[in-house]
């Protein structure tokens, strides 16, 4: 039996993390646990948690933390990610960083990096619901202050193998450059069960 496969995705809004953590589950077979997927999951059911979610959301603020940890917790305890997972959008501050510790840790941590105009380009054409000039910059100061400041923390981690790729490319490089690190890191990875 392999052992499994954690993923953790960072990167600003707009680099593809939905995409890439789909080509990841595909690839891996493991399930992609989106946290902006499951706030908006809440939300569309009308939960308590999906109207104060939807509120922070919509002015480009954090979701509460208890509330995002809550959908955490209850997702990684679930049967589906036994053999591993991808975990996008969750490790965005320090506080969250160290509740995902107390949970899990992950064995790769891919960092998908974009510069701020081409941020602004992209989620112009997206075009969500929250994805107005405003919001967009609230978001990016957010990610400069503190998802970078995680990303550097796994970076130095040594207990997890670390990348930075820039997706201001091909669709497919990035993806091929996404592949080959977890192909090349699994494979020269110990087992733990080889004695």
């Amino acid at each position: 039996m392999n052992s499994p496969i954690k993923i953790v995705l960072c990167g600003p809004p707009g680099s593809g993390k939905d995409t890439h953590a789909t080509v990841l589950s595909a690839t891996f077979g493991i399930p992609s646990i989106s946290m902006g997927g499951m706030l908006r999951e809440e939300i569309v059911r009308q939960t308590p948690d999906g109207a104060i979610a939807a509120a922070s959301m919509q002015k480009g603020e954090m979701v509460p933390q208890e509330i995002v940890d809550r959908l955490l917790q209850r997702k990684l305890a679930d049967e589906s990610c036994a053999k591993g997972y991808i975990l996008n959008g969750y490790t965005r501050s320090m506080e969250s960083l160290k509740k995902y510790i107390s949970l899990d840790r992950p064995t790769h941590v891919i960092h998908l990096l974009l510069s701020d105009d081409d941020v602004r380009e992209r989620l112009k054409v997206r075009g969500r619901h929250d994805d107005l000039a405003h919001v967009i910059d609230v978001r990016l100061e957010r990610y400069h202050t503190e998802e970078v400041q995680v990303a550097e923390y796994w970076k130095h981690d040594s207990t997890v193998r670390y990348t930075e790729i820039w997706t201001n490319r091909m669709p497919i490089d990035i993806t091929k450059d996404i592949i080959d690190f977890m192909h090349a890191t699994i494979h020269f990875a110990p087992s733990p069960f080889v004695s």
